[in-house]
C-alpha cells in the first residue's frame, strides 16, 4: 500500500485481489434469491455485482440531456469501482478493457458525460483521474422530486 493514508485504486484492487473478494459483494449476505433470478451459480457472482437504482436504468435516456447507452454503461462501469462515498479512480485503459472499446473512446465518453454536467474528472498527480458523478446523481434525484 502506498506510504501516505489514503490508498490508491491499485492499492485498493491488490487488497481485493487478495482476500478474492471484491468490496461491493457483501459475500455471505448475498441473498439466494438473488443467484437464482440470475440461474442459481453463486459463482457467477464470485466477482462481485452492481447495485443499480431502477431510476437510472429507467431515466438516462430521458435525463436532459440525455445519456447514449454507451454513455450508460461507462456510468455503470464506473460504479463497479465506488465501494465508498469517495469518487472512483479507475484507469481509461481498465474501463476499456471491461467496455470491450478503446482507452480514446472510454475518454470521449467522459468528455460527453463532463460537458453535460453529469460528470467531473479530478486530475490527481502521478495517479488515475477521480470520476465524480455528483451531477448525474443530482439529476436523478431533481426528476424525482418532479414526477
Amino acid at each position: 500500500m502506498s506510504q501516505d493514508k489514503n490508498p490508491t485504486q491499485s492499492d485498493l484492487e491488490d487488497q481485493d485481489l487478495a482476500t478474492g473478494k471484491t468490496k461491493n459483494v457483501s459475500g455471505p449476505h448475498l441473498n439466494p434469491s438473488v443467484t437464482v433470478r440470475w440461474g442459481g451459480d453463486e459463482e457467477l457472482f464470485a466477482e462481485g455485482f452492481l447495485c443499480v437504482p431502477h431510476r437510472f436504468l429507467q431515466q438516462y435516456a430521458s435525463l436532459q440531456p440525455p445519456l447514449t447507452p454507451s454513455e450508460a454503461l461507462f456510468v455503470l462501469q464506473l460504479m463497479t469501482f465506488k465501494w465508498e462515498e469517495a469518487a472512483p479512480f479507475p484507469s481509461y485503459s481498465r474501463l476499456a478493457k471491461a467496455m470491450g472499446v478503446t482507452h480514446k473512446m472510454t475518454r470521449r465518453y467522459a468528455q460527453q458525460l463532463q460537458r453535460k454536467g453529469y460528470l467531473r474528472r479530478e486530475y490527481q498527480n502521478q495517479d488515475t483521474n477521480k470520476f465524480d458523478l455528483t451531477g448525474l446523481f443530482q439529476a436523478l434525484s431533481k426528476r424525482a422530486t418532479e414526477s
